[in-house]
């Protein structure tokens, strides 16, 4: 898939990605990150501050009716208000989420994302809410089973979310869509999660001061994931970038 808003970067498409037809090295993929977040970060931040803020109006809202978060220090499991408020923020949430993981991919295409795209999802609510709820059967049912069933399904629905609006794929379709593109570089996506874990840590250690850098490059690396596993479909783009 090409289209001149993408300023002549190469990316993929989902029968390429079924195919297995895509690079993806972990240190090509980190180093290309890196080497983006300088001129990109204030567009990271702006993004993920728009997500951090609707989470914290949110938890706001359910501390004025008395729904506390749960007691992170406590040996009780949650109240199931607590579970439900929990799981309405998730889902109240994933509309964003996906708008984040859109303008990620956008600056991996050499474009600046309009920061207030990211909130402009919420017509996909109901497709993006069926496919985490079915995600999250799947998870459940793949931990049960001995946790590995688990580890590897939580690796390779990583890009189900933005493929269900992306491609407007049902939540089935989705989900194997995912695993399958995953599937030929599993590893190498296993592999940078454990990166992204440790670099987390280890900036989370240093007074959060290097996260300035670590969370855009992630975020980054995330938008590099989907643009070479699926590819940005041309309408999707142009809604994250306006119509300059």
């Amino acid at each position: 898939m090409n289209d001149d808003m993408t300023q002549d970067v190469q990316q993929g498409s989902v029968q390429q990605g079924l195919a297995g037809d895509y690079t993806l090295s972990l240190g090509d993929w980190l180093s290309e990150a890196w080497s983006r977040v300088n001129g990109n970060k204030a567009a990271v931040w702006k993004a993920v501050g728009l997500y951090i803020g609707l989470a914290l109006a949110i938890v706001f809202i359910f501390n004025l009716i008395g729904i506390g978060p749960a007691d992170p220090n406590s040996t009780e499991p949650p109240s199931a208000m607590q579970s439900l408020a929990n799981l309405v923020t998730t889902l109240a949430l994933l509309p964003v989420g996906v708008g984040v993981a859109f303008a990620a991919t956008s600056i991996a295409l050499g474009r600046t994302p309009v920061t207030t795209s990211v909130l402009g999802w919420y017509d996909s609510f109901g497709r993006l809410a069926l496919t985490y709820l079915l995600m999250a059967v799947m998870l459940f049912i793949g931990f049960l089973l001995l946790v590995l069933p688990g580890i590897y399904l939580l690796v390779s629905y990583q890009i189900a979310m933005p493929l269900a609006v992306d491609k407007k794929l049902g939540p089935w379709e989705a989900l194997e869509t995912s695993r399958k593109i995953i599937g030929h570089r599993w590893f190498t996506v296993f592999g940078f999660n454990i990166v992204a874990m440790i670099l987390v840590a280890l900036s989370s250690l240093l007074f959060g001061i290097p996260l300035i850098w670590t969370v855009p490059m992630l975020v980054i690396a995330y938008g590099i994931l989907y643009r070479n596993l699926a590819g940005l479909e041309p309408d999707t783009l142009r809604k994250v970038v306006g119509s300059a």
